[in-house]
């Protein structure tokens, strides 16, 4: 949930010092930090390419429109490896603090949800039993006809549910539903447990916004299913 900073700097001159930053701590780190060689040796490459183009280009008064040129075509092609990299060996790397990210000069995600507006709508939801006691749920927002999908300003699809015999009638909140399943996903499976084959499942849905409560959306009726 967490939003991505930007941290690819503009700036000829702050991308030059950022890139010479990443490039350096990661050969001094990367055997702490499980970065396989191969993929430093991309930085390594670039930075051998890009740091005598640039010094070519500093100069308005001694740089040509092939320097230019060649420096902006090798600096877009190191922009992109960069980031491939960053994806792949330092937003994610376990071996890594989020200090030493933003070390690199790649802060670490915002932890909080980003806020969002007052959800006024409910999901139209589906029930499938696939066996195996297991119900496949999906979701979509009512303007969607025939994709799952996701209300934009929701988080999550949040599923309070019960199971009960035949003839035993659900409660009348869903507080009182004891079963909770939280998905970021419009589709997903809940797997009820081959002990509670034959029963009946209760299930009410909402919009949920994390970042504050108060801006959940409505719940459903209680759908119902046989577990099978």
């Amino acid at each position: 949930m967490g939003r991505r900073k930007e941290y690819m700097p503009r700036q000829d001159s702050k991308f030059f010092h950022f890139q010479r930053n990443l490039a350096t701590k990661v050969e001094a780190k990367k055997a702490a930090w499980g970065i396989p060689d191969e993929a430093v040796e991309v930085l390594a490459n670039h930075r051998a390419v890009y740091e005598p183009l640039y010094h070519k280009i500093k100069s308005r008064a001694t740089r040509t429109p092939v320097d230019v040129a060649a420096h902006r075509i090798e600096r877009q092609a190191y922009e992109k490896d960069i980031r491939a990299f960053v994806n792949a060996h330092i937003r994610h790397n376990g071996k890594m603090t989020d200090v030493e990210r933003a070390g690199v000069g790649v802060p670490p995600p915002d932890r909080e949800p980003s806020p969002k507006p007052r959800i006024d709508d409910i999901p139209w939801v589906e029930l499938s039993p696939l066996g195996g006691a297991w119900i496949r749920v999906t979701c979509r927002r009512k303007s969607d006809q025939d994709k799952p999908s996701m209300h934009k300003y929701a988080d999550v699809i949040e599923c309070r549910y019960i199971l009960l015999p035949k003839g035993q009638k659900p409660p009348r909140s869903v507080k009182e539903f004891p079963n909770v399943q939280m998905s970021k996903r419009a589709m997903f499976i809940i797997k009820c447990g081959d002990e509670n084959a034959g029963l009946f499942f209760y299930g009410c849905f909402r919009w949920v916004n994390l970042s504050n409560p108060e801006n959940n959306g409505s719940w459903t009726a209680a759908l119902r299913e046989v577990v099978s």
